[in-house]
């Protein structure tokens, strides 16, 4: 009697069954300053993500100190009124995110255009890829700190500096990404020095 062959799976199979089995679910996130407003689109189990994107960029950004937002003056013009934002907990190619150049767009957001008439612009997140990444370790190790009151700062801060650094490749397709990168990480190190001040009362960075 001959072995069963062995079932192969694409990488990613599994999760993209479980999501169109929980279903998916929209959140929209309303600012009034100038800047897009966000359609969240998560699946189920994505609820505390959502929930944190839309405190950073409706609430948490704001609060910013106008210097470190100085950097992304001109991107907010340069954007449609709304934005999708597919989360997801992983990419299949283990990206961050992505930003999805016209034609590429998700059924969802060809939808809303269409029965809006305005056009829209697309960016994915793969936000437990986010939580778990570390773009300045031994800034983060010299904060006297536990993990656990970190992480959330950390968790904020990167979603905002991967959702700039995806919307701005959309709004200027011609920047290098190695400029827009730069910018998108000087962005977390500032954020990070901010909120670990405001939050924790210590120095955010190596001395």
């Amino acid at each position: 009697m001959s072995p069963r062959a062995r079932a192969v799976h694409p990488q990613g199979v599994l999760e993209r069954l479980l999501e169109w089995l929980r279903g998916r679910r929209q959140r929209l996130v309303r600012v009034a300053e100038g800047r897009p407003w966000l359609l969240l689109s998560y699946p189920g189990g994505g609820e505390s993500a959502a929930a944190e994107l839309e405190g950073a960029y409706a609430r948490l950004w704001p609060a910013f100190s106008a210097q470190l937002r100085a950097a992304y003056q001109t991107l907010w013009p340069a954007l449609p009124a709304m934005v999708v934002v597919l989360l997801r907990p992983r990419n299949v190619c283990g990206c961050l995110g992505h930003h999805h150049p016209r034609g590429t767009e998700s059924r969802l957001a060809r939808r809303l255009e269409s029965e809006l008439g305005h056009p829209l612009a697309e960016v994915d997140l793969a936000y437990q890829e986010i939580a778990r990444w570390q773009p300045e370790p031994l800034a983060s190790l010299a904060v006297a700190s536990s993990p656990d009151a970190l992480q959330p700062l950390h968790f904020r801060a990167a979603l905002l500096a991967v959702l700039l650094h995806e919307l701005e490749h959309l709004a200027f397709p011609d920047k290098s990404e190695q400029e827009v990168r730069a910018r998108s990480r000087a962005f977390y190190a500032g954020a990070m020095k901010e909120l670990v001040e405001a939050e924790l009362g210590r120095a955010y960075g190596m001395a």
